[in-house]
């Protein structure tokens, strides 16, 4: 009868292993696919950004250049972790050419800190644009008339780049 129990010894002590191992094993792809609450949503990305502030005043002045010429009606300026939105609207009679101009002029607005650090986005938008008509053919060889729009437009700087591309 002793010969019986040092089997189901084993057994037992196998089983209490493997529920451990199983136990562990959940644990680890637990931590790994959900991430802690002590990470922000940019996790290192924004690494040094306490040291390269885009602060209010430097905001203020680059709306205000913005918004000094005479074809631009508003503008805002969004931030979002190293990426700064720079959306304004323009009058209704500017040409696509004149709104770069503006925007390309607005970089001497940022400093050079800002602009090595952050990566810019241009949104231009035009006020009331009444488009051009075009007629296009469709499909079945019939032609329908469409309005084409010029705006908005996008264009982004590279913080490692000097201009913008549009």
């Amino acid at each position: 009868m002793e010969k019986n129990k040092k089997p189901k010894r084993k057994l037992k002590i196998g089983y209490i292993f493997a529920i451990i191992i199983i136990i562990a094993f959940f644990g680890l792809i637990i931590k790994l696919i959900l991430p802690s609450s002590g990470i922000s949503k940019y996790g290192d990305r924004l690494d040094g950004i306490q040291d390269n502030k885009f602060t209010s005043k430097e905001k203020n002045k680059v709306i205000k250049s913005i918004k000094d010429k005479e074809q631009v009606l508003s503008c805002e300026i969004n931030v979002h972790g190293k990426i700064i939105n720079v959306i304004f609207t323009v009058k209704k009679d500017t040409s696509i050419d004149d709104s770069k101009n503006i925007a390309n002029e607005s970089l001497g607005a940022f400093s050079d800190k800002v602009k090595g650090y952050y990566d810019l986005q241009y949104m231009i938008k035009k006020k009331d644009e009444e488009g051009r008509k075009e007629t296009k053919q469709v499909d079945d060889e019939t032609t329908k008339e469409v309005t084409i729009y010029e705006f908005p437009i996008m264009g982004y700087k590279n913080k490692k780049k000097d201009g913008i591309v549009w």
